[in-house]
């Protein structure tokens, strides 16, 4: 049993690949290989498509096509008029499932945008004419900040407790992706052979009750591997302050949104300890304007 901090990270400056390989490693927590993109495919093929959800891009199109895609009444895009300027923020996620709906939707207009290697994961897909480009990470920075608020996705991994993140996962415009208590077995090399929890805010005032109870739960738990039971029917005795990592892709806007709930008086303690530093990290970054 040990004892580890609050922490968190951010993902950025990877390839596609690359990044969503890491979305799922930390999900399922599976030994990494170095083929990346083999392993994303064999996600995509079992459907597992919310790994694929984190990677986003934004567009700049005509008119034309935003209208399209308007009409096309997808919840999931996110789509911005300015002017005469028009974009659209999109992930693979919501381009692979409308492949698998509908080949003739608008929507598969932006697969056109996207590079080759990835286009590829949609077999027998046609290129179109589209005019549009995929915009830098620098362009999106450079936006105005009522544009940059809405089409800046950042993503974090976050390492705290599992009562933390049943709070978190309650804002439905992000992407999650957590560690699984159902495949992680926590009896075996790669977690050190024992359970981690994330050191409770009043652990000095109240540590042989956290001690004495996590060292049970500890034992009951290693017992219950020893014995062949199955890691997502053992996860049953796990507690709150178990240690858990969670990715979360969101909009600056609403990260915002979080910060105002999150970072309040009234949050939790915990919920506090984490979140407060994040909002630091993203004033430092420029990331709030």
């Amino acid at each position: 049993m040990r004892y580890i901090k609050p922490s968190f990270t951010e993902i950025k400056d990877l390839k596609p690949y690359d990044f969503i390989a890491l979305v799922g490693h930390n999900c399922y927590q599976v030994d990494r290989t170095n083929d990346n993109e083999a392993f994303v495919k064999r996600l995509i093929n079992n459907r597992h498509l919310a790994m694929v959800e984190h990677y986003s891009y934004v567009a700049k199109i005509n008119s034309k096509l935003f209208d399209r895609l308007i009409k096309a009444n997808n919840r999931f895009l996110t789509l911005v008029r300015d002017n005469r300027k028009c974009y659209v923020e999109f992930n693979l996620r919501i381009l692979l499932e409308t492949f698998d709906q509908d080949k003739n939707s608008p929507i598969l207009d932006l697969v056109s945008l996207l590079d080759d290697d990835i286009i590829a994961l949609f077999e027998g897909y046609e290129k179109r004419e589209v005019k549009g480009k995929l915009l830098s990470k620098a362009s999106i920075s450079r936006l105005p900040q009522h544009l940059y608020d809405k089409l800046k996705f950042v993503t974090l991994k976050i390492i705290t407790d599992r009562g933390v993140t049943h709070e978190l996962v309650r804002h439905r415009i992000c992407s999650f992706a957590q560690e699984s208590t159902r495949y992680c077995n926590y009896a075996k090399d790669k977690f050190g052979n024992e359970l981690t929890f994330i050191l409770p805010i009043d652990y000095k005032e109240n540590k042989k009750f956290y001690d004495e109870s996590f060292a049970k739960d500890e034992e009951s738990y290693l017992a219950m591997m020893k014995e062949g039971i199955a890691p997502e029917l053992a996860r049953s005795i796990l507690p709150n302050k178990l240690k858990t990592s969670i990715i979360v892709t969101c909009s600056v806007d609403e990260w915002k949104k979080i910060f105002e709930l999150r970072t309040s008086p009234r949050a939790h303690p915990d919920m506090r300890e984490i979140m407060i530093p994040i909002k630091e990290y993203f004033l430092k970054k420029g990331y709030l304007k």
